[in-house]
Formats: structure tokens, C-alpha cells, sequence
């Protein structure tokens, strides 16, 4: 725990002069003349340990600065006990000048000073911040009443009731020899009520808790100083300047002390707290704190077994007030303990909802690890069917399928089926541009073989390919796909039909030159080819093998099985016309219709 240079300094000081008073009150050291300074410790002590206390806690606190900070009334709490301290002081004071002067001293003046300093503290322990809910509050009230009690039962069999019997003095000096040892025993009830209270969160800062501890001690010495007091005089053997006087300077230096550390201690970081409220939780509930009402019982119980054995005439008058205390003290307890068995009742009662709760809770979690081990063991073989379907579809068979229609995979399963559904169309768009291509190498042989016979007769393999139907359509060769004769066939020179003879049905001559066709340009001269308008329409074609520029044609060659897929088909339409050119024939054409 850190402490700044000022708050050591004034350590170190007080307890210099702490040492100063016990030497020259305790052991009268350094001469009369000393010892008659030393009579005055009571009225220094006071006034030092009251403006130590009501400076330091009304110094504010700086930006930045790590203090504990004020809670409630704390502040305020804090200034009456320094006030306090301050009213003993100024008591004192005037009792000090009315001894000097041999005046009368009790009752005087300087008792509203004294009797001022306990209700003053007293009403500054009670606005100290309490900690814990309502219950637990009134449980630590009943136990300061419990206290309280016990002390002051066993108070009036020491001292209170040979005071109150005492002949011979005034209204007002009785009242306040009674007042004086009765406000110390509340002093006192108080102190174990603070210890008490320092159970909970609140005072587990290092502020709170060592100026608690440090109140408590200066308030216990005050009280016995003053209780001493009130005991030897009752009993004229009070001696002024001795040991007993030197309880009430020190107690209010302490009080002093207490409340500078409480301003000037660094603030206790939130880790430090909840570990030490864990530690307090793991300890027993019932601790020494709560131990002491039990003993002060005890002890009232001792004290009223030995007035009851007493013949002493003050003891009898004492008997009734003590047997009244001891009702009052035994019906505090059983009514503590009838509210501890109702909180234990309630704690079962929460305890018991805890476990039903902490059951259900249990049930839900086994549930959910039931469903997540479902669900990872559907997702591990719905990975396995998805990785067999890979594997398949890798293997070219692409007709597998996914089969998954819930789940988290079915998004998956619906990316894998639409994959192999596009790999599938790939390879019959392959298959169906193979099949084109090998149509096609046998129509360019039909068309060979026509040119060399005369005779077109539809390759098998064009019969699935509309779009090859509508090309023969349009260049007038529809009527050789059904293979039937024509009607009044021409007549055959050699053998053969004549090229320059039409074709049933058809309105334009053969022979007419290819240039005239308006959608055709003429064609270029070649010089190994005879241009078409130089031969006679009626000269028969030359044999395929002696066409320039056309190899014979040959079933299953190298150049049929090239025919394959867009480029061969490409090759065709752009190499028509030359095609055409080279083969030397005419197509016959057919007039158009409304059909086409």
C-alpha cells in the first residue's frame, strides 16, 4: 500500500509526540516543570487529532488523482467526528481554566464540550457508508442492540447504579455522571457495530478499511480512558497527569489519523476487491465479528448470576435493572435468531430453485449435445455422400447425383448437382458438334458423289439436323432428301442425266450461268479450271479424279475424319464459293414458294 511523503511525515510526528505524552504523563520524565506542560496533552491531543480529521477529509480531490471516493454523507460523517473532536478539545480548555483558577468544574461550562464530543461521533459512525441488502443490515442493527445492552447492562453493575445512588449531588450532576459513562458504552457499541458492519464490499478498499480499524481502536481508547475516569472518581482516587489520562489524547489523535488516511490512501483497484470479497465468500459465514453479541451475553449472563448471589444492599437496588437488560438482550437474540431461520429458509428456498434450475439447465445442455452430435454426424455423411458424388463425377460419370435435400450441405448439394448438370451439357453439345461435323463430311460426299452420278441421295446421319434440312431446303434440294424419282424424268444420255436438263418442277434452265444469280459475284478465272460459261451446258462432267484440284474421294480417309466440330464448319461456309468452283457443278434449284 502506497503512502505519499506528507501522510508518513505526519505518521512519524504523531507518533513522536505520542511518545513525548507517555513519557512525561506515564513516567513523569524530565522534571515537574515538564510534567505541568504535560498536563495540558488532553487539550492538544484533541485539538490536533479534530483539525487533522476536518482538513483532511474537506481537501477536495484533484483531477487525476487516485483516491477513494467519497460515498453518501461519508464527508460529511467524517467533519462531525473531527467537530467532535474539536468540542472535547475546547471542553477541555475551559475545564483547564477553571482548575487554574480554582473555580467550580462539574458541572461547568466545559461539560457542553464534553458532552457534545460522543453524540457528535456517534452520529458521525452511524452516517459511515453500510454495505449489504436491507436483511443483512437489520441483522448487523440487532446485533449493535445486542451489544449495546450487554455493555451497558454490564456498566450500570460496575459503576451506573452506585451513581445513580449517590447522595448528596445536584439533578444536573447526576444526569451527567450517568450521561458520560453511558455515551461511552454507546461509543463503544458502536465500534463493534462499524466492525460489524465492514463485512461487505464497501469497506474492502484499503481506505475504507484501515481508517475503519483505526476509528475503532481510537475510539476504544477514549472510551476506557473515559470510563476509568468516571470510575476512579466516583471513587476519589483520581489522580490528574497519571496513565489514565492518557486514553483521551491519543484515542483523538488516532480518530484524527483515521480520517487522513481515509482521504489521502490511493484508491484499491477492482481486481484487489473482488479477490478479496471471493476469499470472504470461501470463509465460514459465522466469524469472530458476529461471535461478540454472543459473548457480551455471556458475560450479562455472569454479571446477573453474581447480583443474584450478592447480599450488597446496592447490588439488590441494581437487580431489577439488570434483570430488564437481560429480557431485552434475551429477546433481541431470539428475535435475531427467528429472522437468521427465516433467511436460512429463504436461502433453502432459493438453494432448492437453484438446483431445479441448475437440473433443467443440465437437461438442455444434454439435449443440445445430443442435437450437435446428430448434427455433426449427419454433416460427416452428408461430406461423405458429397465427396463419393465428386469422386464419381471426376471418374466421367456424370450422371451422379447429390442426394441431400436438408441440412447445412443442401446449398452444397445444389452447387454440386448444378455443376455436374453443366458438365453434362457440355458433353452433349461435344457428342451433338461431333455428330454435326461427321454429317457434315458425309453431306459433302453426297454432294461429291451427286456431282460425279447425278444421283443425291440424304446421308442418314443429316436426318437428325433440322438446320441442315432447311440449308438443303434452300438451295433446291429438297426433293432428293426423300429419295423418290422425280416425275417424267429426263432423258439420260449415256446413262446419265444431262446437267444442263432441269429438274422436275423447276423453272429455271441448269445451264443458266451461275455469274447472272443477283445474290452472286462472278467468279475468278482459273488457269487450271475451265470457266463454267465456256463449256457447253450439255458436256458431261469430267471424272472426280481428273477435276483439278479435288482428291479422289476415299471412304474413311484422313479428310473425312478432319470434318469435325465449329472449325470444320467454318472451313465449309468460308470456302463455299471456292468449293463450289472447284467442284464444276451446278446445283439445281428449286422455285421459291410461300412454304419456304
Amino acid at each position: 500500500m502506497y503512502l505519499s511523503t506528507w501522510t508518513r511525515s505526519l505518521i512519524g510526528a504523531l507518533g513522536v509526540i505520542a511518545t513525548l505524552m507517555i513519557l512525561i504523563l506515564g513516567f513523569h520524565l524530565f522534571g515537574p516543570v515538564i510534567l505541568k506542560i504535560g498536563l495540558y496533552s488532553q487539550l492538544f491531543g484533541a485539538l490536533l487529532g479534530g483539525l487533522i480529521a476536518i482538513i483532511s477529509v474537506n481537501v477536495p480531490i484533484r483531477p487525476g488523482e487516485e483516491a477513494e471516493p467519497w460515498l453518501g454523507r461519508e464527508r460529511l460523517a467524517w467533519t462531525l467526528i473531527g467537530a467532535g473532536a474539536i468540542m472535547w478539545g475546547l471542553g477541555e480548555c475551559v475545564y483547564r481554566y477553571l482548575l487554574a483558577h480554582d473555580l467550580p468544574n462539574f458541572p461547568a461550562l466545559s461539560d457542553v464540550g464534553y458532552a457534545s464530543m460522543p453524540l457528535l461521533v456517534f452520529v458521525g459512525l452511524l452516517l459511515q457508508p453500510s454495505s449489504g441488502s436491507g436483511r443483512a443490515r437489520l441483522l448487523v442493527l440487532l446485533d449493535s442492540l445486542i451489544s449495546m445492552g450487554a455493555i451497558l447492562a454490564i456498566a450500570w453493575f460496575l459503576l451506573l447504579g452506585s451513581l445513580a445512588q449517590a447522595p448528596g449531588e445536584a439533578d444536573l450532576a447526576k444526569f451527567l455522571g450517568l450521561y458520560y459513562p453511558i455515551t461511552d458504552m454507546a461509543l463503544l457499541s458502536c465500534v463493534i457495530f462499524l466492525i460489524l458492519r465492514g463485512q461487505g464490499r464497501v469497506y474492502e478498499a484499503n481506505a475504507r478499511r484501515l481508517s475503519l480499524l483505526l476509528i475503532g481502536v481510537g475510539v476504544c481508547v477514549f472510551a476506557v480512558s473515559d470510563f476509568n475516569y468516571n470510575i476512579q472518581n466516583n471513587m476519589q482516587t483520581y489522580v490528574d497527569g497519571t496513565w489514565a489520562d492518557l486514553g483521551w489524547p491519543l484515542g483523538l489523535m488516532i480518530i484524527g489519523l483515521a480520517a487522513h488516511l481515509r482521504r489521502f490512501i490511493p484508491a484499491t483497484s477492482g481486481a484487489l476487491v473482488e479477490e478479496r470479497i471471493r476469499r470472504r465468500e470461501e470463509q465460514p459465514g459465522f466469524g469472530p465479528a458476529q461471535l461478540v453479541p454472543y459473548l457480551l451475553l455471556g458475560i450479562l449472563l455472569l454479571v446477573l448470576i453474581l447480583n443474584v448471589l450478592s447480599n450488597d444492599p446496592t447490588q439488590t437496588w441494581n437487580r431489577p435493572v439488570l434483570l430488564f437488560a437481560t429480557v431485552c438482550v434475551v429477546g433481541l437474540v431470539v428475535v435475531r435468531q427467528l429472522i437468521t431461520q427465516l433467511e436460512n429458509e429463504r436461502l433453502s428456498r432459493r438453494q432448492t430453485i437453484s438446483l431445479e434450475r441448475l437440473a433443467a439447465a443440465n437437461a438442455r445442455v444434454e439435449e443440445q449435445a445430443r442435437m450437435i452430435a446428430e448434427h455433426n454426424a449427419s454433416l460427416e455423411e452428408g461430406i461423405a455422400h458429397l465427396k463419393s458424388v465428386q469422386a464419381q463425377l471426376a471418374n466421367g460419370n456424370l450422371r451422379a447425383r447429390a442426394r441431400i435435400s436438408s441440412g447445412n450441405l443442401v446449398s452444397l448439394s445444389g452447387s454440386l448437382n448444378l455443376m455436374a448438370d453443366r458438365l453434362m451439357r457440355f458433353e452433349q453439345v461435344d457428342i451433338y458438334a461431333q455428330k454435326l461435323a461427321r454429317a457434315l463430311n458425309d453431306l459433302s460426299h453426297a454432294f461429291e458423289h451427286y456431282r460425279a452420278s447425278g444421283k443425291f441421295t440424304q446421308p442418314p446421319s443429316c436426318n437428325e439436323f433440322p438446320e441442315i434440312q432447311r440449308l438443303l431446303l434452300s438451295m433446291g434440294m429438297k426433293q432428293s432428301f426423300a429419295g423418290e424419282p422425280a416425275a417424267n424424268p429426263p432423258p439420260l444420255q449415256g446413262g446419265t442425266r444431262l446437267p444442263s436438263q432441269p429438274l422436275p418442277s423447276s423453272q429455271r434452265a441448269v445451264s443458266q450461268p451461275l455469274t447472272q444469280r443477283p445474290a452472286s459475284a462472278p467468279l475468278p478465272q482459273r488457269p487450271s479450271t475451265q470457266n463454267l460459261s465456256d463449256r457447253p451446258a450439255s458436256a458431261p462432267l469430267p471424272p472426280p479424279n481428273q477435276r483439278s484440284g479435288i482428291p479422289p474421294y476415299r471412304s474413311g480417309s484422313a479428310s473425312s475424319g478432319s470434318l469435325r466440330g465449329p472449325s470444320s464448319a467454318r472451313s465449309l461456309r468460308s470456302g463455299e464459293l471456292s468449293e463450289r468452283a472447284q467442284m464444276d457443278f451446278p446445283f439445281p434449284l428449286l422455285p421459291k414458294t410461300g412454304d419456304d
